[in-house]
């Protein structure tokens, strides 16, 4: 094997595929990276056996050929190569790959091409094309929602839901629920739960261009998602994803609309009074002022006032100060609508602009 390639084009691909490579060696062959150059092209994958990620650039191939470079070694190594032109030639008798950049010379040992998982997606069901610009702003203002374990549970993925007109993404923790659905016609009918992880490292590689275009496929339990220049195959999670429709309040006893960036700069705040555990913020609102107020007893305590627009009278609920930053960091309007009710009964979040981008809240017992 033998290519000359431009120092960018390689690290680009090799930072698309290097969060799928396996971490732990219980098989070694996955703790490399597979890289293969053939008709002008060169092919760079990671898998983990869970998730694969796989990403193209063009070569001058003076000969064809497959390996497998231990990752941990071979990407530092190019993401330090000055700009410019690499050649890649392979040394069979000492079995090492040769790397020349600028005035340097380097050799790593590889393992073999042929025993590195095989990647097919020829029989693949497309199931919808997407802007890629578009699922990436549904991903970012959903997956934090989801829950964090290590586990498989249907919580630690995204819902993707299709229909013919449009498709939705569905996160919860059970503590909290995000809700966002964006038009699409000519759509296919699905119902798929994607892991959590593998909608983070989609968010990582999707382009902002807006003339860019995902497909989202399926092949046996697996999603795939197509770009030009990659692909990403994923297990799915199984598991019944409850229905969020009755989780999200349809009334409240008072509507408050505020400021985003202002209220997003008083919670950051409330958000350091959290010693002990998480800080919690309480919203009291009455005579058309919102009070924030934050307290922890072995810290100190907190407390701002905004002046915002209002339906309804009074209303006092607490919540964890951090799960409503993570979905004002979101939105993209200057102003957020939250729908608010006394007691323990869930709030709800959107923008003000918006009734496609919902987050429900629980809020939490305070003494």
């Amino acid at each position: 094997m033998q290519f000359t390639v431009m120092q960018d084009d390689l690290l680009r691909c090799l930072q698309m595929v290097e969060k799928a490579v396996a971490v732990r060696d219980t098989a070694p062959i996955l703790t490399g990276v597979y890289l293969e150059c053939q008709n002008g092209r060169l092919t760079v994958r990671g898998s983990d056996s869970e998730l694969t990620i796989e990403a193209y650039c063009s070569v001058e191939v003076v000969q064809e050929g497959n390996l497998v470079l231990e990752a941990k070694f071979f990407i530092p190594l190019i993401r330090r190569l000055p700009a410019g032109e690499v050649t890649v030639k392979l040394r069979p008798e000492q079995q090492m790959l040769e790397i020349n950049a600028g005035s340097g010379s380097f050799q790593l040992m590889i393992m073999s091409g042929e025993e590195y998982p095989e990647l097919d997606i020829a029989g693949r069901e497309p199931l919808v094309n997407i802007s890629s610009p578009l699922l990436a702003k549904m991903i970012r203002q959903t997956v934090y929602a989801t829950e964090k374990d290590s586990g498989h549970s249907a919580f630690t993925g995204l819902l993707m839901e299709g229909t013919s007109e449009e498709i939705r993404l569905v996160a919860t923790d059970s503590s909290r629920l995000c809700f966002n659905r964006q038009q699409l016609p000519h759509g296919s009918e699905f119902d798929i739960i994607v892991p959590a992880r593998t909608c983070t490292e989609l968010l990582r590689i999707l382009p902002s261009d807006d003339e860019s275009l995902l497909e989202i496929s399926l092949l046996g339990n697996q999603v795939v998602f197509t770009l030009e220049d990659a692909v990403v195959v994923s297990r799915l999670l199984e598991g019944k994803y409850p229905d969020y429709n009755r989780v999200i309040p349809k009334s409240g006893d008072v509507e408050i609309t505020a400021p985003c960036q202002e209220l997003r700069a008083a919670l950051g705040r409330a958000n350091l009074m959290g010693k002990r555990g998480p800080a919690i913020v309480t919203f009291d609102l009455a005579d058309g002022v919102l009070n924030l107020r934050s307290q922890d007893p072995d810290l100190g305590e907190s407390e701002e006032t905004l002046v915002v627009e209002h339906v309804g009278e009074e209303v006092k609920s607490s919540f964890q100060a951090r799960f409503i930053l993570e979905m004002l960091r979101t939105v993209e309007s200057e102003k957020v609508t939250i729908r608010l009710t006394n007691g323990l009964n869930p709030g709800i979040m959107r923008p003000a602009d918006s009734e496609d981008y919902l987050y429900v809240i629980m809020p939490v017992r305070t003494v």
